[in-house]
């Protein structure tokens, strides 16, 4: 494996991760966010069956990575990496049938990432994995543009490079471990520290607090 393709594997699982993670707890019920624990939730073991933001037509748009691929296109962009000048990867814009599953993978409803950027501590925990301890703040603003860029993108869905980069076992076990991490990091900023949650959970939750 080349050093190039080995750190695009390893930037996009931990965006990837991150990204179910906030989506999962983006579409809890804010009972349930208060009344079970973060295991109970576990997007791994208790995914979303009937997630409104999908059956409404609302979030991302169908994953057809596979429809590109089968059709002589990977969704990459030409540079072996599916990573563009800007540094984002190239969704798909093609919509599936709305649902929680296309195909035999699982949609995950966009949501924004927090609009605090830096100040949050989830945005925070995405890029210390990837840039590592002695990134300088030059390195983390650029850092944090990249991710703002990525997660736009991948409202549209997987592209095919992610796809293809993430779809053996041992690279599906890393980005569910991210996933599961990043999803119980999440779930405590919000329960214990109060930190800005997913935009659908809090919306839920401030109609909730109107009751």
């Amino acid at each position: 494996m080349s050093r190039r393709r080995g750190e695009f594997e390893h930037r996009t699982s931990i965006f990837e991760g991150a990204f179910r993670a906030w989506s999962h707890l983006g579409g809890l019920d804010p009972t349930d966010l208060e009344n079970k624990t973060a295991a109970e939730l576990d997007p791994l073991t208790n995914p979303l069956e009937e997630d409104l933001r999908l059956l409404n037509g609302k979030g991302v748009k169908g994953n057809s990575a596979e429809n590109k691929e089968a059709a002589g296109g990977s969704g990459d962009d030409g540079g072996g990496n599916g990573v563009n000048e800007e540094g984002q990867d190239g969704g798909s814009n093609s919509a599936a049938t709305p649902g929680v599953f296309s195909g035999k993978r699982r949609e995950y409803p966009y949501e924004p990432l927090p609009r605090s950027g830096l100040s949050h501590p989830f945005v925070q925990a995405i890029l210390s994995p990837w840039l590592g301890p002695d990134a300088d703040q030059d390195a983390i603003q650029l850092g944090l543009t990249t991710l703002r860029t990525w997660w736009q993108h991948r409202r549209k869905g997987e592209s095919g490079s992610a796809v293809a980069a993430l779809g053996t076992d041992k690279m599906r076990g890393v980005v569910e471990g991210y996933t599961r991490h990043f999803f119980n990091l999440a779930h405590c900023l919000v329960t214990n520290d109060k930190e800005q949650p997913p935009r659908t959970l809090n919306t839920k939750m401030r109609e909730v607090e109107k009751l």
